[in-house]
């Protein structure tokens, strides 16, 4: 068998406390889902020490950074005028006018602003930890790789700079590569998307949707894909599938929506049930993960071990068993483990598996843990509020599609082509994790068509395509 518990591993990693050292009625562990084992990029504290990222513009020049594996010193205004005056002739009189056009071309209250292809890298890094956090969390579940890195360099050599901005270019540019060995990297829990974000991602590199808010639109629809599934296919513990989509239905911004509608009962409302057991899964896979074998498992691929053996199945299921006593022993200050029942799996792993993860769940619900629970899944629900979700008021909370967000789909679904049949782009979009029922189409219909966007030519004489949009 390929999967043994390690108590102490365990002891090691969750910094486990001896009753000599803390009461027998007291935790004497720590919940903290990063170590060994990582699935979310989130921290378990307030908003005050890790606030949640909403903008994500301010996450593209991380995100570059990671990919191109450039580490950057802070670039000073005085020292980089110095600089640039030392290979430009200028006259003394216009040295304050030059400095000044400068500052109000690349700096702003908060350092180093880039607003090119090239200059991405070494904006200057967000006073917000979390943002730093998030970028590497989607270098790294994205499967960004030193082809990556290729494709955006022979882009940024082929980019059209203004003389300044080449200057600027020069100046600054390092090589200096981010040091290796300690970079923690996330496990992959979906792994059909990665291929085609760097598909969109590419299209954007070359048909020059370069700006931040492009490449910010880009990462907020795969971020929020990502996440959102990871959740649903955790909440379906051993029976989960890495590929394929767990539907999640949007309205468009401008219609009005009804509860009995898929948007209301298949969208943010079903989501928000499973962004609620972020923290406990992220735990119990960590958990789950104290074990002297380098290789990391999550509840898949422990349910596809145990059914490469017949005897495999109840062997993992007591090492899970296994984990599960050690936890709960240094739980002290939750009484009610006792009473938590057994869930039938469709395996006796995934039995072992959902009751360790219902004492995990319970004990955060029934103790003063209860706020880091909640702290933790804000840092994704946060997000999603912002950006993707719109209040309906009696309908409630509702996964939204704006003019803007259409718009953008619509670019880089086409890509080059210059029209694409209209039930296409339905299925275009839902291979991005948006899925619109029929009133939504009709909606998105009419969108195209006051666009003048909708052409209904075609060789059947009936079908309908949506023109690219310029």
């Amino acid at each position: 068998m390929g999967y043994r518990f390690s108590v102490e591993k365990f002891k090691e990693n969750f910094n486990a406390k001896d009753i000599t050292d803390k009461s027998i009625d007291s935790v004497r562990i720590t919940h903290r889902p990063d170590g060994n084992f990582q699935v979310f990029p989130y921290k378990a504290t307030g908003k005050a020490q890790a606030p949640i990222v909403t903008e994500l513009e301010t996450v593209v020049s991380g995100f570059f950074r990671e990919v191109l594996k450039k580490k950057t010193e802070p670039i000073e205004y005085n020292t980089l005028c110095a600089k640039l005056l030392e290979e430009l002739e200028i006259e003394e009189e216009d040295t304050d006018y030059f400095k000044d056009m400068i500052r109000s071309l690349f700096f702003s209250k908060d350092g180093f602003v880039a607003y090119n292809l090239g200059l991405y890298p070494y904006q200057t890094l967000a006073n917000n930890k979390s943002v730093e956090s998030l970028a590497h969390f989607l270098f790294s579940i994205l499967d960004m790789n030193d082809d990556d890195c290729k494709k955006i360099e022979d882009v940024k050599n082929t980019y059209k700079y203004n003389v300044l901005e080449e200057l600027v270019i020069k100046n600054i540019e390092s090589n200096k590569a981010l040091e290796g060995g300690n970079r923690k990297e996330y496990f992959i829990i979906k792994n059909d998307i990665q291929e085609r974000f760097k598909n969109d991602f590419y299209f954007m590199l070359e048909s020059g949707m370069t700006s931040q808010e492009d490449l910010a639109n880009l990462i907020a629809v795969y971020y929020f894909y990502y996440v959102s599934q990871t959740c649903i296919i955790l909440d379906q513990f051993c029976t989960g599938k890495r590929t394929g989509e767990e539907k999640l239905y949007y309205a468009v911004d401008w219609e009005k929506v009804s509860k009995n509608r898929k948007c209301c009962e298949e969208g943010w409302n079903r989501l928000q049930d499973s962004i609620n057991h972020m923290f406990s899964h992220a735990i119990t896979l960590k958990i789950l993960n104290q074990t002297e074998d380098e290789e990391k498992v999550d509840y898949i691929s422990l349910s596809q071990l145990a059914g490469s053996a017949p005897y495999f199945d109840e062997e993992i299921a007591a090492e899970v068993e296994k984990a599960e006593a050690t936890y709960c022993s240094y739980v002290g200050d939750f009484k009610g483990f006792s009473d938590i029942s057994y869930k039938e799996g469709s395996s006796k792993t995934e039995t072992a598996i959902r009751h360790l993860f219902d004492c995990v769940e319970l004990q955060f619900l029934h103790t003063e843990r209860q706020r880091a629970n909640q702290a933790y899944s804000e840092k994704f629900s946060g997000f999603c509020k912002e950006r993707w979700v719109k209040n309906r008021k009696k309908s409630g909370l509702v996964l939204n599609l704006t003019e803007r967000d259409i718009i953008f789909l619509t670019k880089i679904c086409l890509r080059n082509e210059e029209k694409i049949r209209l039930n296409k782009l339905f299925k275009e979009y839902e291979l991005r994790g948006i899925c619109l029922d029929n009133t939504s189409r009709e909606y998105l219909q009419e969108f195209f068509t006051k666009l003048n966007l909708i052409d209904r030519k075609s060789d059947s004489g009936d079908a309908q395509y949506v023109k690219r949009i310029l």
